[in-house]
């Protein structure tokens, strides 16, 4: 047959080609586009049935595995590469219920992330180590800012609390959609949905408030003031507004009134300068005494000390954080009322305008979190829209804490295994296959029509491994390769049994009895992984994903590639048995 004429080898062609430059192009993509050949190829080879198609959709799907490898390397969990231990600290101590129920969020909250080998587990009643299979330093600190929030969710309008974290449904917090984006002028957001309560609560607390920003808050303080210097504040000062108007909007913004706690939750704001102050000490009235004893005084980092030794001796307890995170954003509503559209030192996202239909007094039960970037370049803007969708909706989905926490200092930590592990492994691996088939071609008698095995087990060890190791490959999802491998052995020797009977039946009717065993077998060892994969459990996902793509991977590629070359082995002995006679 001349393949450059053969429309369907043509085709397969075309589709290798494309799904390599998709490897090449889109890096992180490359393992969903390694999933997505599976079912490509094999829904081809299930098709069109020619011997040659099924050969060349494993061939194929062999070759991008490699060039996988080969250009984006293989990803390998804290036990095979080690990592990086971050110990988050709780507030107080907790009991053995609230520990797990802290412990469950956070795994929630690192699965949305994309990290599919993490650890979480407590310590004592005060502390949880969060290990991660990463050492890049701005990747561990994105998870960082991530795993500190408490994850409490709140919108405020006109100093009253419209909505909280407590009335959102999880499973309804998704990523807004580009045209959605589009039409909202935002860069990245993340919509969700309430429920009735606080539907209601909403609608109460927008009534007749149409143009009003609502305030969304993530881990507001509520015991807290901010403080600035003249020279800081009017370093934030828009070019068109003055500081009266600016000082109006930053209040405007930090009111909350109708807390239920016992502490006043506005923040107020003071500037400094208009501090009498002398001597590191605060010559003040009861105007800014702190409320309580542990009322945080949010501070510039490269405040002059003299105003830091001040406060602290007026009783606060001071968070310093980066000025950058002290300096508001700025925009204005339709009728030209300057607003706080983001002040990170607080934990305000952004202040959409409500419009008139939301102020009405009807209930709403869809709601969105958006915001803009910082980056120039369109692909840094497109990563850093990315990296903030992600973060609120992690923390969104994980749900707010009930304890407050704080990050510790990481360590770094060293591969329980190893590499020489990974090498006994795979070499255990190749060892197990030559030996089987060995032993299965002296069960039969055949060893020209059973050695395909290692060749095709070989080739599905390949397309595993680099799916995987595009995600993370830990113990888990090894041990659920070397599973999928050992049913795949299985699966062929069910074939080879079937097409070396001795029987009436001839060589078509024996596949399709032997395929008809295998693909029972899929469906059973699939559905049965499916309750481990949608767990949230991120210690036993990599086993369960193993498992089911070693099982689609079999039924689509490897093992009707196997039986088109032992059917035609043995096509080859009965001619020769005939032309010997």
């Amino acid at each position: 047959m001349e393949l450059y004429k053969d429309k369907k080898f043509l085709l397969m062609l075309f589709l290798l080609l494309s799904f390599m430059a998709g490897i090449v192009l889109y890096k992180a993509t490359a393992g969903l586009l390694l999933i997505s050949a599976i079912f490509i190829f094999g829904g081809l080879s299930l098709f069109w049935k020619e011997r040659n198609i099924k050969l060349l959709g494993l061939l194929f799907l062999v070759i991008l595995a490699l060039v996988n490898i080969w250009i984006n390397g293989l990803k390998f969990g804290i036990d095979f590469s080690g990592g990086t231990r971050i110990p988050i600290i709780l507030e107080r101590s907790v009991d053995q219920t609230t520990m797990n129920e802290v412990v469950q969020a956070i795994k929630k909250r690192v699965s949305v992330l994309g990290l599919t080998e993490v650890k979480v587990y407590g310590v004592g009643n005060t502390q949880i180590n969060v290990e991660i299979p990463s050492s890049d330093e701005e990747r561990i600190a994105f998870i960082e800012s991530v795993l500190a929030h408490q994850g409490v969710y709140m919108g405020i309008v006109d100093g009253k609390l419209a909505i909280t974290g407590d009335h959102i449904f999880s499973t309804s917090i998704v990523p807004m959609s580009s045209d959605q984006l589009s039409r909202s002028g935002a860069a990245w957001g993340v919509a969700f949905s309430v429920d009735r309560k606080g539907a209601e609560q909403f609608a109460a607390a927008a009534f007749g408030k149409a143009d009003y920003p609502i305030y969304m808050y993530l881990d507001r303080p509520m015991d807290a003031d901010i403080f600035y210097t003249k020279a800081q504040l009017r370093s934030a000062i828009p070019p068109d507004a003055g500081e009266k108007e600016t000082l109006k909007a930053l209040k405007d913004a930090l009111r909350l009134e109708d807390n239920e706690s016992d502490v006043n939750a506005t923040i107020n704001i003071y500037i400094l300068d208009e501090l009498n102050i002398t001597n590191g000490t605060a010559n003040i009235t009861n105007a800014i005494v702190p409320r309580t004893n542990k009322t945080l005084a949010i501070i510039a980092n490269d405040t002059p000390k003299e105003y830091k030794e001040a406060l602290v001796s007026a009783g606060y307890k001071l968070e310093e954080v980066p000025f950058e995170e002290m300096k508001p954003e700025f925009i204005r509503t339709r009728t030209g009322i300057l607003v706080v559209n983001k002040l990170e030192a607080v934990g305000l996202l952004s202040a959409p305008s409500l419009s008139a239909g939301l102020t009405n007094g009807m209930p709403n039960y869809n709601y969105a979190i958006t915001g803009g970037v910082t980056a120039t370049e369109p692909s840094a803007q497109r990563a850093e829209a990315l990296e903030k969708q992600k973060s609120i909706e992690s923390i969104l989905k994980g749900g707010s804490l009930p304890v407050q926490i704080s990050v510790g200092s990481r360590t770094t930590l060293p591969a329980s295994l190893g590499s020489e592990f990974l090498n006994l492994s795979l070499i255990g691996i190749a060892a197990s296959l030559i030996v089987i088939s060995i032993l299965i071609g002296i069960r039969y008698m055949n060893i020209r029509a059973t050695l395909p095995i290692v060749a095709i087990s070989l080739g599905e060890l390949v397309i595993l491994l680099s799916i995987l190791g595009s995600f993370t490959i830990d113990l888990a999802a090894m041990a659920g390769i070397i599973a999928a491998i050992g049913v795949g052995v299985d699966a062929q020797i069910v074939i080879t049994d079937e097409l070396l009977k001795k029987d009436k039946h001839n060589l078509e009717d024996k596949m399709g009895h032997a395929f008809a065993i295998i693909k029972t077998n899929v469906i059973v060892a699939s559905l049965s992984m499916l309750p481990l994969l949608f767990s949230n459990l991120v210690e036993v996902i990599g086993f369960a994903t193993s498992t089911i793509l070693g099982s689609l991977l079999g039924y689509f590629l490897s093992r009707p590639a196997y039986a088109a070359i032992v059917e035609k082995i043995l096509r080859i002995e009965e001619g020769e048995k005939r032309g010997t006679s």
